[in-house]
């Protein structure tokens, strides 16, 4: 007997696991850099390198990448920045892995510092979190109804999420920022910081756009005078990735990490040294889904044959929820009393990372911190320019119905908007905006029918059966199985209110 059969994809988590390690080396600085007085702002980020799988266990290589400013003890107090690298490798215990899983490692820097030892050495501390994910393809066959016509069948339509494609790539993106007329030409670029806000990610045909805004700051000393300027702008950029068997109904979660961010002085149509080069290049994780309504053959007869059915339980995901919720965070904050007082704040810099998140009975808790650090001019005219940091925590419960143990899920934190404001010469006020992004899949399961084997009819036990019969129907019973029960169709059964009459049919 043939049967009309569904195939779908699932992506299905496999094992997980997370670690913290601790990072602790020294920096010697280059001889063609001047010797350190006083450290002034630090940042870093992650670079992983390689990742090997093997019994049950990756080994993961990578790279702490810092860069600092600092301050010489050069008469005019010149400001410099160095960069290096500290390597790493750290082992992860994955269960159940196997080479075909797809596997997704993350990396963040969850404190850095940079000490001075002596005026050419450095010291640089640092704690990373690293979290590891195994999914797995697999691919569920449901069984919808029977081809052939005489049957009598009952289905159930289920809503399926199936995987369409499992994608991962890099985009890469360039920009150029002219300065504006009030700014001098750039002589030397000492230090920048690039941010991204406002991320927006569409599936467009046959193609993945992404858009967003690249916050830049940078300190340089200017050609002209030699004196140390600062310059904040943001510019919009974007790029695209080709996608296959799009339909246009699709749903996709994607998640950005930038991997390579540079940014060099250019010249501009004159020659001059007025223009900003920035290269990007980001890697984008996406998913994309389609979500199908599935026939499933929930039971079957025959007036004329007998039917055994083989079942068996079959996994299964539906979408719960793809949303994005925002939270707006408002603070005040000082600077410590013994630090320079602000004259003038040149740039500042957020980054979001989430501490906790909570299963609960309606839905999902996040919690977590944003870190902004900001860089200022000061009063003081023999330590020109200062850092402050400040840490806001913030919360949000998403309500996701139909909570349940058995849910796959996904977070990601993007900062939309940053903005710091000065109210005197020690107090700033910070003000954000976060974007949560909810991906919840929730496991289910569906008796299918593997196989449906015929035998012939016990006519003889039929035949002493009633040719009609009466029934009571009880609340919320169907006429579908009460016509199997009697060996009729629903045709022939009469209702009248809560009464039935069969008529049974023998061929």
């Amino acid at each position: 007997m043939e049967l009309d059969k569904h195939i779908c994809t699932q992506l299905v988590e496999k094992a997980k696991a997370f670690t913290q390690i601790t990072l602790d080396d020294d920096y010697i600085i280059r001889d063609n850099k001047p010797d350190v007085v006083r450290m002034i702002y630090t940042k870093g980020d992650v670079v992983l390198e390689d990742i090997k799988e093997g019994n049950q266990v990756i080994w993961i290589t990578g790279k702490l990448h810092f860069s600092s400013l600092y301050q010489s003890d050069d008469e005019d107090h010149r400001l410099e920045s160095v960069m290096g690298d500290i390597p790493f490798q750290e082992k992860l215990v994955l269960d159940e892995i196997e080479d075909i899983d797809k596997l997704t490692v993350n990396a963040s820097v969850e404190d850095l510092s940079v000490g001075i030892i002596n005026s050419r050495k450095l010291v640089v501390r640092a704690v990373l979190n690293i979290a590891a994910r195994s999914m797995e393809e697999e691919n569920i066959c449901l069984c919808g109804c029977i081809k052939e016509k005489g049957f009598q069948q009952k289905t159930k339509e289920v809503p399926v999420l199936c995987l369409v494609e499992d994608k991962r790539d890099v985009i890469h993106m360039q920009k150029e920022m002219l300065l504006p007329n009030s700014r001098t030409n750039i002589g030397e670029l000492v230090f920048y910081q690039v941010d991204f806000r406002n991320e927006e990610i569409e599936l467009q045909g046959d193609r993945i756009v992404l858009q967003m805004d690249a916050v830049v700051w940078v300190l340089y000393r200017s050609e002209n005078t030699g004196e140390y300027e600062c310059y904040e702008t943001s510019v919009p950029v974007s790029g695209e990735l080709d996608c296959d068997h799009m339909q246009g109904d699709e749903i996709f979660w994607a998640t950005l990490k930038p991997l390579e961010i540079e940014l060099e002085p250019r010249g501009d149509y004159d020659g001059e040294n007025r223009m900003l080069g920035l290269e990007l290049a980001m890697s984008v994780d996406v998913q994309i889904y389609r979500e199908e309504n599935c026939q499933i053959l929930q039971d079957a007869y025959a007036l004329d044959t007998e039917l055994h059915m083989e079942r068996e339980e079959v996994p299964f995901y539906q979408l719960l929820v793809k949303n994005v919720s925002k939270i707006r965070l408002m603070e005040q904050d000082r600077i410590e009393p013994n630090q320079e007082k602000i004259l003038q704040i040149c740039g500042s810099s957020g980054r979001i990372s989430i501490d906790r998140i909570q299963k609960r009975e309606n839905g999902i808790h996040v919690e977590g911190l944003l870190n902004v650090h900001i860089l200022y001019n000061t009063t003081e005219d023999s330590l020109p320019f200062s850092h402050a940091m400040s840490q806001i925590p913030f919360e949000q419960f998403i309500e996701v119905d139909g909570m349940s143990d058995s849910i796959n899920y996904w977070v990601d934190a993007k900062l939309e908007q940053l903005q710091v404001n000065l109210l005197d010469n020690t107090e700033y006020e910070i003000k954000a905006v976060l974007e949560i992004g909810l991906f919840v899949m929730k496991k289910d399961r569906v008796y299918n029918v593997l196989r449906i084997e015929e035998e012939a009819l016990d006519i003889e036990t039929l035949q002493k059966q009633p040719g009609m019969i009466g029934c009571v129907r009880k609340d919320g019973e169907d006429l579908w199985d009460i016509a199997k029960k009697y060996h009729a169709t629903e045709e022939n059964i009469i209702e009248i209110g809560n009464k039935v009459l069969v008529v049974k049919q023998v061929y």
